[in-house]
């Protein structure tokens, strides 16, 4: 979590840490994604098809992701979130401010598919492949959840968590 004056105070009040998750609360509205790398970016693409208008804050970092985006990027250090009931606005540190309805904080460092692309698992479409058992193209190595693809939810965590668990006790 970055250290940003207000942040806990509008966590689930503006400030959210997955976009698949609480998008659709901000319909046709202004958001930023906090972050620069490849977590931010997919974000961002969940993200554009559903706001007004997103934004990528690295807070005063360089963008480490060289995909292709068509949004605009700041890396100016933010200083801090503002607002009422519910984040308003960001006060960056040089006392320039921006409006926005929402907050999505996109930061951290390797994924799963990195580690996994380490051990030699396909990788395609930056999601892990398995197999109905949820098994890697590695044997002994399995993948659940979000790192898989598809609908990216806790429910479907827990049951391919759960899949691979019963695969791994009978293999």
């Amino acid at each position: 979590m970055p250290k940003i004056q207000g942040i806990q105070d509008f966590e689930g009040k503006g400030v959210s840490y997955c976009a698949i998750c609480d998008a659709f609360f901000y319909k046709g509205k202004d958001v930023v994604v906090i972050g620069n790398g490849n977590y931010a970016i997919h974000e961002v693409e969940t993200l554009k098809p559903i706001t007004n208008s997103v934004t990528i804050l690295t807070n005063g970092e360089e963008m480490i992701e060289n995909r292709d985006i068509t949004v605009e990027v700041l890396q100016k250090k933010i200083h801090a979130f503002r607002g009422n009931e519910k984040v308003e606005e960001i006060e960056f540190t040089d006392n320039t401010k921006m409006p926005v309805n929402g907050v999505f904080v996109a930061m951290g460092t390797a994924s799963s598919c990195d580690l996994a692309r380490k051990i030699g698992a396909r990788i395609e479409n930056n999601h892990i492949v398995v197999d109905k058992n949820m098994q890697t193209t590695v044997k002994g190595l399995y993948a659940c959840g979000d790192c898989t693809g598809g609908l990216l939810q806790i429910s479907k965590a827990v049951y391919e968590g759960a899949k691979a668990g019963l695969s791994v006790l009978t293999n």
